[in-house]
């Protein structure tokens, strides 16, 4: 079958892009033809519609109407939805190449382009193509989303989130998304977790990657503690800084905290917040995006990939206090790494139970007005830091503990428990 991949973006390093990359994988080993539609392709293939990109500002206004303020009357904001709906269907209808399959990735969930899900839903209908939702994130897991601006929105968000189309199935990544899912809108989904390639090649230290630290300013002998997620609130950043800082205590090497993830565009306030946290820090902070992409590039300059950055780091942090499911933390664990976790609701409902053992930092975290950052009580970051210092002084219970937490990822969160779950989905489609 031909299978279209549709999102705002692809090709990029957040959790949505390399996961359609992996069901696109996957997909093509059956024996589908697989392509991206999507705003913006970056280094992907595929067929680029603009109208949907996420710096498209049409949508930026719409959105910021939607839920921010209304700046006009509700009826001159329909007619501007209306005609960025056409324009989306125009773009659609003159460059989709014919597809037995949509499947739509946050656009019928997430609530960031209203217009896209209107039209896209027209666009299947009418041309007949099946479609699965597969849904990452959901507009009322984001508070930016329950302030609609007007009855409109609502009744958009109440028919097209998702829509309400016989002819369409529901995928979510972890069960509390499933049980919500039923709960709001009565549509019931198949659980597929994100997973990962657990029988590619190791990431190493090798000639390419092998002067990565030296131009992060970092030396051999000294300690890389990785942030590998995206710079946004809900991944609790200051909370990983935090820790960096008790786990300096309890070492002889000089810590250096490595964010590997790039700022959102919503998120930049955030971002200077931990850039003025990390000037008054004792251990070093090192913004590492710049250098990296999704791919390794030698051509005009050099870049390295996002495995590089596993590849020097010593042990990893992922303290989300928000989650769909976890990319990051199944790559730390492919990379055979340490991993401290602040335990948010879905790693408790769905990834703990498999057996994995982390260093946990509790579920436990409060909302600090003052500062606008979360903390964790002081006394577990301590206890987690020292527990840390000493299995990273311990070669053998290290080595077993991180095979263990490999062996767990590989029986159940691999491309093969992908590909068995899909052929399950496709039946049923």
């Amino acid at each position: 079958m031909k299978i279209a991949l549709v999102h705002f973006r692809a090709g990029e390093t957040d959790g949505v892009s390399l996961e359609m990359a992996k069901w696109k994988r996957v997909l093509e080993k059956m024996g589908h033809d697989v392509f991206y539609i999507s705003g913006d392709l970056y280094e992907a293939g595929g067929v680029q519609i603009s109208t949907i990109s996420m710096r498209n500002q049409v949508n930026l206004w719409i959105h910021r109407n939607a839920f921010e303020k209304l700046s006009v009357d509700e009826k001159f904001f329909i007619r501007i939805f209306q005609k960025y709906v056409q324009q989306i269907r125009s773009e659609l209808e003159a460059k989709a190449p014919p597809a037995d399959i949509f499947i739509v990735n946050n656009i019928f969930s997430l609530g960031f382009n209203l217009a896209a899900a209107v039209a896209i839903d027209q666009y299947v209908r009418e041309n007949k193509v099946k479609v699965i939702g597969h849904h990452h994130d959901f507009y009322w897991e984001r508070e930016r989303y329950s302030n609609s601006q007007m009855g409109f929105v609502e009744k958009i968000l109440d028919d097209y989130f998702p829509p309400k189309n016989s002819n369409m199935m529901h995928v979510t990544i972890n069960n509390i998304a499933r049980n919500e899912l039923i709960s709001r809108k009565g549509v019931n989904s198949f659980v597929i977790p994100n997973v990962f390639d657990f029988d590619q090649p190791q990431w190493v230290i090798d000639d390419y990657n092998r002067d990565l630290r030296d131009k992060l300013g970092i030396s051999d002998k000294d300690f890389v503690l990785l942030h590998a997620t995206r710079i946004v609130e809900r991944k609790a950043i200051e909370i990983a800084m935090d820790f960096a800082e008790y786990l300096q205590k309890f070492v002889k090497k000089e810590v250096h905290f490595v964010v590997g993830g790039f700022p959102e565009k919503e998120s930049l306030g955030y971002f200077q917040k931990l850039q003025k946290k990390a000037a008054n820090m004792k251990v070093k902070t090192h913004f590492a995006y710049p250098l990296l992409r999704q791919n390794r590039s030698n051509r005009e300059e050099k870049f390295y990939s996002f495995w590089d950055i596993y590849a020097i780091s010593d042990a990893i942090t992922y303290t989300s206090v928000l989650e769909g499911w976890g990319n990051q933390l199944i790559e730390a664990v492919f990379a055979r790494k340490p991993l401290i976790v602040f335990e948010y609701p879905v790693y408790k409902t769905d990834i703990k139970p498999l057996g994995f053992d982390f260093i946990s930092l509790s579920d436990a975290v409060v909302w600090n007005e003052k500062t606008g950052f979360y903390e964790i009580d002081k006394n577990i970051l301590q206890k987690a830091a020292k527990k840390l210092a000493r299995l990273i002084g311990r070669t053998e219970e290290l080595e077993k503990k991180v095979k263990q937490n490999f062996d767990v990822g590989k029986k159940y969160l691999s491309l093969e428990s992908l590909e068995k779950r899909l052929d399950e989905l496709m039946k049923n489609l």
